[in-house]
This record gives C-alpha cells, sequence and structure tokens, in this order.
C-alpha cells in the first residue's frame, strides 16, 4: 500500500501540487462569508436538513424536492449525519476536496492523452484551476462541484472499457453515470456520450454493442429513472412544473458563443465577431478531432475520443433543452461541464504537435502555446482582481454576502414576523427562509392558472418585495395591485413589506 501511493504521488505530483493550491484558493474566496448561496443552494441545504434531521426529503416550503435531482443534497444530508456539522461549515472543504479529486482525474486523463511531461500537465492544471468558472462553481453550493468530477471519472473509466471490453469497467462507467444522473438531469448525456461510442466501436460486433448498450441504459437508468417514479406519484409531475421556452435556437447560441468567448479570450477587447470565430473554431476542431478518431478506428478507444464526443452531446443536448424548456439563460455555470474537456482537448492537441514536429516548427508551436496561454492566464488574473473587489469587501455574490445579511427588511421581519396573521408571499422566499428564518410562499408563475387560482383566494396576504430580487417568470406588485387593495407599507432601502386586503376586481 504504502509503495503503491509513493508510485501515485510521485506520478501525480502536478495534480498534488495542484490541490494544494486548490485548498488555499476556496479558503482565501471563502474567508470572509462563507460559501456562496444562492436560491438553488437554498432548496439543496432545505433538503440536506431535513434529511440529517428526520430522513425527510423536502424543500424550504416543506414540500417534496422535485425540480432538482436528490443525489446533491442526500450527500449534503450524509456530511451532515455522519461527520456532526453544519453543511454550511462543511462545504468549503468538501468543495476543497471535490475540486482535487477533479485536478487529479485530470492528471490521470493527460497522461492517458500521452501528454508525459510533468511540467505542461501542471500548467494546465493551474489554467484549470484559475478558471473564473471553475472558481466560481467551487465557491457556491452547486450541484455541478459533483457533476463535473463524475463526468471526468465516466470519461476515464469508459476508456478503460473501451481498452478492455470488460464488462466490470462498462458496469462501473454505467453507475457512475447513474450517479451523475442523479445530480442533475443533464448526466443523461453521458449515456447518449456511451451509447454513442459502443455503436460506433468497429471492433464490437452488432451483438455485443447491443447487449454493451442494454447494461449501459439499464444501470444508467436505475437512479434517474426512480427519482422520477417518485416524483409522479408525489407531484405528478416529472421533474416540477416546466415551461416551455420563450427564446429561439438562435438567442441560445448567441448566450453559448458569449460564454466560449468568456472562457477563451484572444484579446481584452473581443468584438462579437471575434467570439463568434472563437466558438466556430473550437466546434470545428472537436469535429475534426472526433471524426479523424473514428475513420482511424486504432485511436477511436482514448480519452480524445470521449472528450471530443461529450463536448458535442453535451453542448447540443444544452441548446435543444433551452430552446424548448424555460429556465436561465445558457451562462457559464450551466456550460462549466464542457470548460475541463475543451481545455483537455487543446492541451492535446497543442503537445502531440509539439511532439511530432521538428526543431523549428516545434518552436513555433510552443511560441503559439505560450502566447495562447499568457492570454489566458492573463484574462483569468484580470477578471479575479475585478470579481475581488467585492469578494474581498462584501463577500462571495449571493445570500452570503453582506448585502443581503444586512437587509433592513429582513431585519424586520425578525422581529415582527409573529404579529402577520395572514399568508406571506415573497418574489425572493428563498431569501426570507434562509436568512430570517421565515417561511413564505412563492409568488405565481404569471402563466400558470393553477397557481394563480389559490393564490386568488386569499382574502389578505403579505407581500414581501425585493428590489433586487425580481423574477420575470412571477406575477409582479402591479398585478398584485389589481386584485388586491394595499392596506399597509413599510418601506425599507432594499425593498418593502406590504399588506393587501382582497378587493372585488377579478
Amino acid at each position: 500500500m504504502k509503495s503503491y501511493l509513493i508510485h501515485f504521488f510521485r506520478t501525480h505530483w502536478d495534480a498534488l501540487l495542484a490541490s494544494a493550491f486548490a485548498f488555499i484558493w476556496i479558503a482565501y474566496y471563502t474567508a470572509h462569508s462563507g460559501i456562496g448561496i444562492s436560491p438553488d443552494s437554498v432548496a439543496y441545504l432545505s433538503t440536506a436538513n431535513h434529511f440529517s434531521d428526520s430522513f425527510q426529503l423536502t424543500d424550504y416550503n416543506n414540500l417534496p424536492l422535485v425540480n432538482f435531482p436528490l443525489g446533491y443534497p442526500l450527500l449534503l444530508g450524509l456530511v451532515k449525519l455522519f461527520f456532526f456539522t453544519e453543511v454550511i461549515t462543511a462545504t468549503p472543504i468538501l468543495n476543497s476536496l471535490l475540486l482535487s479529486a477533479v485536478l487529479y482525474t485530470c492528471s490521470y486523463l493527460l497522461l492517458q492523452a500521452r501528454i508525459k511531461n510533468g511540467f505542461f500537465r501542471l500548467l494546465i492544471l493551474c489554467l484549470i484551476l484559475s478558471s473564473p468558472g471553475i472558481v466560481e462553481v467551487y465557491t457556491m453550493l452547486w450541484s455541478e462541484t459533483v457533476f463535473i468530477l463524475l463526468v471526468l471519472i465516466f470519461i476515464a473509466a469508459f476508456h478503460q472499457y473501451l481498452s478492455t471490453e470488460k464488462i466490470s469497467w462498462l458496469l462501473f462507467a454505467s453507475i457512475i453515470a447513474a450517479l451523475a444522473c442523479s445530480v442533475r438531469y443533464v448526466g443523461i448525456t453521458l449515456l447518449i456520450t456511451g451509447g454513442i461510442l459502443i455503436l460506433f466501436y468497429f471492433q464490437l460486433n452488432w451483438k455485443t454493442k447491443f447487449k454493451h448498450i442494454g447494461i449501459l441504459a439499464l444501470v444508467g437508468c436505475s437512479l434517474p429513472l426512480l427519482n422520477i417514479i417518485r416524483n409522479k406519484l408525489l407531484t405528478q409531475t416529472i421533474a416540477g412544473v416546466r415551461q416551455s421556452s420563450l427564446k429561439t435556437v438562435s438567442s441560445n447560441l448567441q448566450d453559448f458563443v458569449n460564454v466560449l468567448g468568456n472562457w477563451f479570450p484572444n484579446s481584452t477587447t473581443d468584438s462579437t465577431s471575434t467570439i463568434l470565430l472563437i466558438g466556430l473554431v473550437l466546434f470545428i476542431m472537436v469535429i475534426i478531432v472526433f471524426i479523424y478518431r473514428l475513420i482511424q478506428q486504432q485511436f477511436f478507444a482514448s480519452v480524445i475520443s470521449l472528450l471530443s464526443l461529450f463536448v458535442l452531446v453535451y453542448g447540443g443536448f444544452l441548446l435543444f433543452i433551452a430552446s424548448v424548456s424555460r429556465f436561465e439563460t445558457l451562462s457559464s455555470r450551466l456550460l462549466i461541464p464542457l470548460y475541463i474537456p475543451l481545455v483537455l482537448l487543446i492541451a492535446h492537441c497543442f503537445y502531440q504537435w509539439m511532439v511530432a514536429s521538428r526543431r523549428y516548427k516545434k518552436v513555433f508551436i510552443l511560441l503559439v502555446f505560450s502566447v495562447w496561454y499568457a492570454i489566458g492566464a492573463n484574462h483569468h488574473y484580470q477578471t479575479h482582481v475585478f470579481n475581488w473587489e467585492g469578494i474581498g469587501y462584501a463577500g462571495i455574490p449571493g445570500y452570503s454576502d453582506d448585502l443581503w445579511r444586512g437587509s433592513p427588511l429582513l431585519q424586520f421581519m425578525k422581529s415582527h414576523h409573529n404579529n402577520y396573521k395572514a399568508p406571506i408571499y415573497s418574489n425572493a422566499n428563498d431569501a426570507v427562509f434562509f436568512l430570517a428564518n421565515i417561511k413564505a410562499n412563492p409568488l405565481p408563475h404569471k402563466d400558470l392558472e393553477q397557481e394563480i387560482i389559490p393564490f386568488l383566494k386569499h382574502p389578505t396576504i403579505y407581500l414581501v418585495w425585493f428590489e433586487y430580487g425580481k423574477n420575470p417568470d412571477l406575477i409582479d406588485d402591479e398585478y398584485i395591485r389589481t386584485h388586491f387593495k394595499q392596506a399597509k407599507e413599510w418601506q425599507f432601502k432594499d425593498g418593502s413589506i406590504f399588506y393587501f386586503t382582497h378587493t372585488n376586481i377579478q
């Protein structure tokens, strides 16, 4: 065991060094206000607390958690249950461990991609570690922290399956895919990726292909299927209320490309055309890499085939879902599982070109890589300097920063909410729960009659309205005034509390 550990750390010394930086990095970012909390985080946190306290899988509204898979809150609940510590206290350490595991897995994948130079691998790991998108995820209480690691482990395991054709590796990869689906529903892209790879792996006969695809589908779909059945039994929905998208494919594609432009800038003043060019070049590069290995089957069973196909499947799947179902704008957070595979692909291409080239061409490629790396590193540095102006002063943006924690409105509610006899509604009910420990109902969605009708039946309501908590999908205060009469108002610098009585206006 001792000799194995010595060999492991000697082989992956680059990841060991990068992991040490990761712990310092996260500790530095979370020093002021702790881990970052978003509305999704409140749902995860409340469910984890309910699970650890009473084994109930309900959120802060005391309703079954169905909008998100149960995997991540279950993990948080188990951390609290076994380590006897609050989730918020433990999350910075948990995220540091997860990020370290990501870096070790990246080091392994880089080795499997035939990048033997440890210093080159360390440069790539540092670029990944310093990415503002990666830092954003691992300083927040988000399920992507686990999902990114599961994606990389799946790629490593499936690579072993393709190389050895052993069922044991296929089963392991399928279990990882099932866990990924139980953390984020978009984990289905791993099953699609694996199925396509098996289908186009010409070394397997058709009977074996169908058998192995069946195993992948059966095992990989087991946990998400159980989750969906539970959701259907409890709420009559598959994954909560989902609305049709208001954005077109072209607008979602523009958002997608903008994220790529932020990840891989080539100057400080990128124009729209330049950003589109960056996206197009990356897209063409990934397609060429995959098609080449598809044609050259002797190279097909490689991590590069897996990385390139996953990028295409995950990117295409998110573009499709964003165009048919309504959720937040395609952002760095939603697309971040693509970042590391893209960086690994770029690193592989540069390294193999350098190795395969002769002296002068090798120097030229090394120069191009150095320029690309310097531009990326400078972009990361400038972004962190800009972000730190707010984070160092007020904490990570979200419900844990000083702006929300010092809310005069919430401070008032803490001492007066016992006097409220009518139902409390808010356009940021998660903030009311997290910061004031007061249960408030969410406002109805403006286009869902099944939510609006019960809301309008209340004779009186309290409305807690935050100026920086507006949601265009929900009814607003103007809509409420057409159905209720304002009786009282308490004004604060960050919002207002209204007391409404019902009118005869319908």
